[in-house]
């Protein structure tokens, strides 16, 4: 199985240091079972979220990995 992760991030951070923790909002996405329906499954919340990464300081990056914890702000 693999974790579907959508990170907002902002344009001052660099796409390979986009991650969980440096993320503007992490949207957290159903399980898949490969690689190919995380990304399927990952375009189809984005068209549902027309707004997502549409701000002129914003890009949007997918992640697709084996799940894990998410740290949880308090």
């Amino acid at each position: 199985m693999l974790q579907v992760l959508i990170l907002v991030c902002s344009v001052s951070v660099s796409p390979p240091d986009c991650n969980s923790d440096t993320a503007l909002d992490v949207i957290v996405g159903p399980d898949s079972a490969s690689v190919m329906s995380c990304m399927l499954g990952s375009q189809a919340m984005l068209a549902r979220t027309a707004q997502l990464g549409q701000r002129p300081k914003e890009y949007v990056k997918v992640r697709c990995s084996p799940p894990r914890p998410l740290a949880r702000n308090s």
